[in-house]
Order: C-alpha cells, then structure tokens, then sequence
C-alpha cells in the first residue's frame, strides 16, 4: 500500500514504523522542519532538549516498549525527583505522600480526606465512571473543601483558567491513576527517539519530507490527493492525519464546529532559561496562587545532571492559556521581563542577569478542555473519505494528551487498518 502520513510527531512517526515494518510505501509529510511535533527539540550545551517539559511514567508502556524496541533502553532512567507547592508566599515539599500528608495548611481530618481521596482514585480502574461528574465538585465531596481550595481549584485554575470548573473528574482521575513517583528521562533528550524513528523508516524504502505543510486533502475516487503548500502533490491509497483537526478542517474544506472545536483547546507558551545557577529547590514547583502569570517551574537540572548541558540550570517556565491571551501573543523578550518580578517571589536572590540564555515556544493546540460534553465530541477515526483516517491527540481520552499515549494510538490505528503485518 502506498501510505501517506501528516505529521512527523510521536503518532505519525510511530504509525510510519510500524507501516514499514510490514512492507508497505510510507510518506510522512511534516510542515515544520523538525521531527517531533510537541516533542520536538532545541539544542541547549550541546545536548537535545524538549522545547516543553516532557518524562515518562512507570505506565507508559508504549514509550517503553518502543525505545526499547529502537535500542535505546539504556538511556532510558528512571528518577524520583523532588515536587513543591508554592501556596501563600511560601514553598512546601509536596512530591511524596508523607509530605503531602504534612502538608502545614491542612488539619488531621484533611490529611485523612487528602490521603483517602487519593488513594481511591488510585483504586478506581475505569474512570468513565466520572465523565459527567465535574473535578472540583468531586473533590470538595470527597477530598473536603480546605483540600479542594487548598490544592485542586487552584491547580485546575492555574491550568484551565475560567473554565476550571467545567473540567471532568474523568481528567482528573486519569491525572492521578496513572502518574508514578518515579519518572523516566532519555538522557540525551527524547529527541533521540525521533531521530531513530526516522532512520529505522528511511532504512526501509520510507521517505520523511519536511516543511511540508498540507493545502488540501481530497478522494475523488479510491485514490487520496494531498497537495502542500509548495504546491507539490501527492497519491495514496491511504491516508493518516496526526495533525490539530483545525489543519485538518482547512485542508478537507470542513467547518471546524463539525470536528470539535468549540472552543476545546488552550494553547501553550513555555521558556527554557539557561541559568548560572539553580533557580528552585524542586525538581517539579505547581504554582498555587492564581495571581502568577505562569503555572509551573520545572527545574529540569534537579532531575538530570546539570553536566549534561554544559554545565547550564535548565529551568522551564510553563503555562496553558487561550490562543488571544496576552501570554500568548505578546512578544516573547517582553513577555519574559514580565515574568522576573514573579520568578523573584519564587527566589528572592533571583537576578535577570543569571539567565545566560533563553528560549520561546509555543504552540496553538496543546491542552484540551476536558469537560463533561468533552467526549460527545470526540470526532472517530473514520473520516468522511474511506481513504483518510484520523489519529490526533484529542483522540486520547480520558487521558489527554502524552508521548505514550500518542505511541499507543498510532499502534491501534494501523493494527484497524491491517497495515502493522498482523492481520
């Protein structure tokens, strides 16, 4: 089979190997100029890092066993690095569950409704249980309102912004299930992956095209059209997208309320800042005082070794907001002279002068807005055109969004298709 792929992430890639794998004649298309997609990366001393924070859990089999699979098990480590909470001008360990249980600010009952809460999530096997209940109602029930104002609604805030309470306890639930204390790092940065995944399909008789970005996509008969936007064209028998149904919506002329958008996606802004020393004590820092512009701190040099890049304090700045958000499209030098005041609350010795060197990204359809009407939404895979199938990170559900994930997807989508060489 001739097979087409739109996008070089973490799905299409995967999707390309395994097509390979059994045979047929794959195209990746990619409109960038990096593999990746979400994932992709910048080089920071020398070494590959991820423009946005990413690890992998304990329960990611499908990353696992793929970088296994690709031969590079043994960068694979896993860590148990250190978590916070910045809550009230101060910061609280809060990445194990004795320090979430000593936590200052709850009371014994608390720590009892905390703990228990918790650990029947943990328990619960299928979160669908919980699709049309919301989260912050559950946890007020369950996990009390001292550790719901405390701990969840400002998380929630942080991340979803107005539309915090519209959230589903099917999110949250799949947040806490399936996370892991220990966390996994291919060091060297999951950009080695990518690059594996390319070689092992271009060893194959697979092409991987780039800055490529997809015009049109048509079937006026059993064969699929594709046309990019340096107006080359290509035929395939069959078609996998992996990209945001709105570029998908445009190319096949669709109307965007007709594949979910409705308004279900945040975008995503995140810095790396190069510093000449540590900025935080955590490894992890959630910022909960919703007055920050930001939502998170993730020094990623308090998990891998500082060595690794040049010697520089990696720490990531993150945030999920709308894509007409001042965040979003303010010009990034000054969205970062903004942000110091605020990194300075985080560490009173902050400096602008220990950032040697900063990097911006962004990218338009990040999060997705899990909402109780969420998965009503969630367009199949089966497209309007026999010949094109759908394979996007709003797919995964109730988890939403992840490498894993992606992997896994891509899997089940050419296993439906018979393209894997097991059917």
């Amino acid at each position: 089979m001739r097979l087409g792929v739109v996008g070089a992430g973490a799905t299409g890639l995967t999707a390309a190997f395994d097509a390979v794998k059994a045979g047929h004649e794959v195209t990746v298309l990619e409109a960038s100029a990096e593999l990746g997609g979400l994932a992709a990366s910048i080089d920071v001393g020398g070494t590959p890092l991820e423009r946005f924070y990413h690890h992998s859990f304990k329960t990611d089999r499908a990353m696992i066993e793929l970088v296994e699979e690709l031969g590079l098990g043994s960068k694979l480590r896993f860590h148990r690095p250190s978590t916070g909470v910045f809550h009230e001008g101060r910061m609280y360990p809060f990445g194990t569950p004795l320090e979430m249980l000593r936590f200052p600010k709850f009371s014994m009952l608390d720590r009892l409704r905390f703990g228990a809460s918790s650990a029947a999530l943990k328990a619960v096997r299928n979160g669908q249980r919980f699709n049309s209940v919301r989260a912050l109602d559950w946890m007020r029930r369950w996990a009390g309102k001292r550790v719901t104002d405390t701990i969840w609604d400002p998380l929630l805030t942080g991340k979803f912004g107005k539309r915090a309470r519209d959230v589903s306890m099917a999110w949250l639930w799949a947040r806490i299930h399936y996370r892991t204390f220990d966390l996994g790092y291919v060091h060297g940065g999951f950009d080695q992956v990518y690059e594996a995944l390319l070689e092992a399909v271009t060893e194959r008789g697979g092409k991987v095209e780039f800055s490529k970005p997809v015009e049109s996509i048509t079937q006026p008969d059993s064969t699929v059209h594709v046309r990019t936007g340096d107006d080359s064209s290509y035929e395939f028998d069959h078609l996998i997208v992996t990209v945001p149904q709105p570029v998908f919506a445009k190319a096949t002329g669709t109307d965007t309320d007709d594949v979910l958008w409705r308004n279900q996606y945040l975008g995503a802004t995140c810095f790396v800042l190069e510093c000449d020393r540590s900025v935080i004590p955590y490894y992890w820092l959630n910022i909960n005082d919703t007055d920050f512009p930001f939502l998170a701190v993730v020094e990623h040099t308090n998990m891998v070794d500082r060595s690794e890049y040049d010697g520089r304090h990696v720490v990531y700045v993150g945030n999920y907001v709308d894509r007409d958000d001042w965040r979003f499209t303010t010009d990034p030098e000054e969205l970062l002279e903004h942000y110091i005041p605020w990194l300075r609350k985080l560490n009173p010795d902050f400096d602008r002068s220990w950032i040697k060197n900063w990097h911006f990204s962004k990218a338009g359809f990040a999060q997705p807005i899990v909402t109780p009407e969420y998965r009503s939404l969630i367009p199949g895979h089966n497209t309007a055109m026999s010949g094109v199938t759908l394979a996007t990170m709003s797919q995964i559900y109730p988890q939403d969004r992840g490498q894993s994930y992606a992997i896994a997807m891509a899997h089940d989508v050419t296993s439906r298709l018979g393209l894997d060489g097991t059917s």
